[in-house]
């Protein structure tokens, strides 16, 4: 889990598995994909990422289809 915190791995484990933002965590987590590779392609800050990612907070609605696009590239 190289660049990625225990920390952070757990809050996304625990978080609800149908918010968005905790499902693209889940994957880039896995994928060894980096927050701020992550940020810059959304266009958000690496503490938004952060948020999304351990549940904290969800992303815009007009990000979802976006997320869900980048979320299928991954699963490839």
């Amino acid at each position: 889990m190289i660049g990625y915190t225990q920390l952070l791995a757990t809050k996304n484990s625990e978080a609800d598995q149908t918010n968005l933002g905790v499902q693209l965590g889940k994957i880039c987590i896995y994928k060894k994909v980096p927050v701020q590779t992550v940020a810059n392609y959304f266009g958000v800050s690496r503490a938004a990422v952060y948020a999304w990612f351990s549940g904290e907070s969800k992303p815009r609605k007009s990000k979802e289809p976006e997320i869900k696009e980048f979320i299928r590239s991954l699963e490839q």
